[in-house]
């Protein structure tokens, strides 16, 4: 069983990886063509602006997941890096926890957004915004996956920063 989940982990990682990349990789090309645009001479297409914060949000939601399993999500490290390890071992568990809880609240109302947005079109590309809307419910998805996943123990461990805290 722990076999199958940690391939489980490494394939969703993986796919997140990629996506990452691929959504950066958007963005970085739609963002040179509207810095191109600025010259004079040079088209500038009227979708950029829209796909580059589709680009975003997708940046997002495929890195959020890799950030909460590798430990980088979300850290107060004034308040947990003085902690003596088990103490910082259970607080970082808690916030997994709270983590997972609050991902399976958004879900049922994630689910409900996308479906609701069939039919809806992007005013400047003119594509279906299911497509875009789909985001709002890999986010928690994603995040739950993980949250799971460090739960088990599959997460990289928070080691504290040495030198400032501040």
């Amino acid at each position: 069983m722990r076999r199958t989940l940690a391939v489980l982990v490494t394939a969703a990682s993986t796919l997140c990886r990629y996506g990452t990349l691929a959504a950066f990789a958007v963005l970085i090309g739609v963002v040179t063509l509207q810095v191109l645009g600025r010259v004079p001479g040079v088209p500038s297409p009227a979708w950029t602006e829209e796909v580059a914060r589709f680009a975003l949000v997708y940046l997002v939601a495929f890195s959020c997941g890799l950030a909460l399993l590798r430990g980088e999500l979300v850290n107060v490290d004034m308040f947990v890096a003085p902690l003596p390890a088990p103490a910082r071992h259970a607080v970082e568990r808690f916030v997994d926890v709270v983590v997972l809880l609050f991902a399976l609240a958004i879900v049922p109302g994630a689910y409900a957004y996308v479906t609701g947005s069939f039919g809806e079109r992007a005013r400047s590309i003119d594509l279906p915004m299911v497509g875009v809307y789909l985001v709002v419910l890999i986010i928690p998805i994603s995040l739950a996956f993980f949250s799971v996943a460090r739960l088990l123990g599959f997460g990289q461990p928070i080691a504290p920063e040495k030198g400032e805290i501040v």
